[in-house]
C-alpha cells in the first residue's frame, strides 16, 4: 500500500468535503478539556462539528465548553442532567451527529492537526468503512513515546477482522488491545449501532466487534496522530468486580453472535472462549483485592484456598503499583529546559538555534519515520519543558506530534500561511 504523503493532502479532496461529526464525552475533565477541544477545532479539515457531551460534571467543564462554543459555532454542547457513563454520553452524541463520518475523541486526549484529513484520504483510497490510526502515549514519563501498534509491527495500512480484534485483547486492561483505538467510521455503516451503556469499561471493544462481525471494512493506519494521555485518572486503568461482571455479560452477547455466524468461524469462537476465561480470572483476582481492602478474612482464605496462585498475582500487583507510583500522575521530570528544532531534512541544519539544540528532521511522507518522530518528541516532552523552533510545513507537521511545549516559534512563507492551521500560543514569523 502506498504511503499518503503530505503533498497529497492538497489534491485528494473527494472525501475531505464530507462533514465529520466528532463526539467527545466529558466528566469532570476541566484540567485537559480546553486543550482537547482546541486540537479538534484546529483540524486542517474544517468541515466538522464537535459534539461535546458533558456527563453531569461537577467542575468547570460546562463553563469551558460554553465559552468556546460562543466563539466557534462548530462546537455543539450537550449537557446531561445525570451521569450516564462514557457509553451513555457518547450515545447521546451519536444520536445528535449529522456528519457522513463519525469520530470519537476523549476529553483528555489530543489529535494531530491533520489527523481527520489524513484518515479521510486513507479511507477514500482504500475503500474503507472505518479507519483507525496509532495511539501515541504521553502524560507519564514511564510510558511516553510508546504506541499501541508498535508491538504489532504494523508498518503499512492493513485491514483487521473480528479475529484480529479478539487476538489483540490478550491482556485484560493491558495497552495492546485494538479496543483502545479511536476510529473514524462511515455513518451509514454505524447505522443504529450504539455503545452498550451497561459498560463502564471495554465499551469500545464491544462496539468494534459488532461492527466487524457485520462486515465493516476496517483498516489500521500506522500513523500515530492520536495522542493518548495516560494518567492516574484514566478510566482504562481501573478494574473492579462490578466492571468485570458487566464485561462478562457483554462478552456473552458477542460470543453468542460469533456462535451463530454462518459459516461459523471456529478460530474466533475459540479465541472468545479464551477471552472469557481471562475475564473470569481477572474477576476472581479483583474479588480477592476487594476482600483484602475490606479485611474480609474468610473471603480471602476461601479464594486463596481455591486458587493459591492468586497470592502471587496479588504480590506482583503490589510491586507494579509501587513502581508506577513514581511515574503515573507525573507528566515531567526535571532534566531542564531543552530547545527542539523541527524542519525538513534539507533545512534542518540551516536553522539558527541555541548551542545544544536537539535537531529533529521531519519527513512526513514515510509511515515508519513519522512514528519514530512522534515517539521521540513525546519522550522529549516528558522529560522536562521544551522550547521549539519550527520551520515550514514540515516543522508545523512535527509540532502536531508534540503534546506540550513552553514556547514555539514557527516560520512560514506567505503562501503556506494562507492554508496553515497554526496552534494557539505559537509565535508566527512570516518570511
Amino acid at each position: 500500500m502506498a504511503n499518503i504523503a503530505t503533498a497529497e493532502l492538497q489534491s485528494a479532496r473527494t472525501e475531505t468535503g464530507s462533514l465529520v461529526s466528532v463526539v467527545m464525552s466529558n466528566f469532570n475533565g476541566s484540567a485537559y478539556l480546553e486543550a482537547a477541544i482546541t486540537s479538534v477545532l484546529n483540524q486542517s479539515h474544517s468541515e466538522l462539528e464537535l459534539i461535546v457531551v458533558d456527563d453531569a460534571s461537577e467542575d468547570r467543564s460546562l463553563e469551558i465548553i460554553e465559552d468556546i462554543a460562543a466563539s466557534d459555532t462548530r462546537l455543539r454542547p450537550i449537557a446531561l442532567d445525570t451521569n450516564h457513563g462514557p457509553a451513555g454520553a457518547r450515545n447521546a452524541g451519536l444520536d445528535a451527529a449529522r456528519g457522513q463520518w463519525i469520530a470519537i475523541v476523549d476529553a483528555d486526549d489530543l489529535i494531530h492537526p491533520q489527523r481527520i484529513e489524513r484518515m479521510l484520504i486513507a479511507a477514500q483510497s482504500m475503500g474503507a468503512d472505518a479507519v483507525a490510526d496509532d495511539l501515541l502515549c504521553f502524560g507519564s514519563a514511564r510510558t511516553a513515546g510508546q504506541t499501541l501498534l508498535e508491538t504489532s509491527h504494523i508498518e503499512q495500512p492493513q485491514p483487521i477482522t473480528a479475529t484480529d480484534l479478539v487476538c489483540s485483547d490478550s491482556a485484560i486492561a493491558g495497552f495492546t488491545s485494538f479496543g483502545y483505538l479511536k476510529p473514524l467510521i462511515r455513518r451509514e455503516k454505524l447505522r443504529s449501532l450504539r455503545y452498550d451503556e451497561a459498560l463502564r469499561l471495554g465499551e469500545d471493544f464491544d462496539l468494534y466487534f459488532r461492527l466487524l462481525i457485520a462486515g465493516t471494512n476496517f483498516v489500521l493506519l500506522p500513523d500515530p496522530t492520536y495522542l493518548y494521555r495516560r494518567h492516574s485518572g484514566s478510566v482504562s486503568h481501573r478494574l473492579s468486580v462490578s466492571s468485570l461482571q458487566r464485561l462478562l455479560r457483554a462478552h456473552a452477547k458477542i460470543a453468542k453472535l460469533a456462535d451463530t455466524m454462518s459459516p461459523k468461524d471456529d478460530e474466533l469462537v475459540t479465541l472468545l472462549d479464551q477471552r472469557r476465561v481471562r475475564l473470569e480470572k481477572a474477576m476472581t483476582y479483583q474479588s480477592l483485592v476487594s476482600d483484602t481492602k475490606s479485611a474480609k478474612v474468610w473471603g480471602i482464605m476461601r479464594r486463596l484456598g481455591r486458587r493459591p496462585a492468586l497470592l502471587l498475582d496479588l504480590a506482583n500487583s503490589l510491586v507494579d503499583r509501587w513502581r508506577l507510583s513514581g511515574f503515573i500522575g507525573h507528566t515531567q521530570t526535571t532534566e531542564g529546559l531543552k530547545t527542539i528544532v523541527l524542519a525538513s531534512p534539507n533545512r534542518i541544519d540551516q536553522i539558527d538555534a541555541p548551542p545544544g539544540a536537539i535537531r529533529v528532521p521531519v519527513n512526513p511522507s514515510d509511515w515508519v519515520l513519522r512514528r519514530t518522530l512522534a515517539c521521540d518528541l513525546a519522550k522529549l516532552a516528558s522529560t522536562g519543558p521544551v522550547d521549539v523552533i519550527a520551520d515550514g510545513p514540515a516543522g508545523l507537521d512535527g509540532l502536531g506530534y508534540l503534546p506540550s511545549w513552553r514556547s514555539t516559534r514557527l516560520a512560514l512563507n506567505k503562501k503556506d500561511v494562507s492554508t496553515a492551521k497554526v496552534p494557539r500560543h505559537v509565535v508566527l514569523d512570516v518570511i
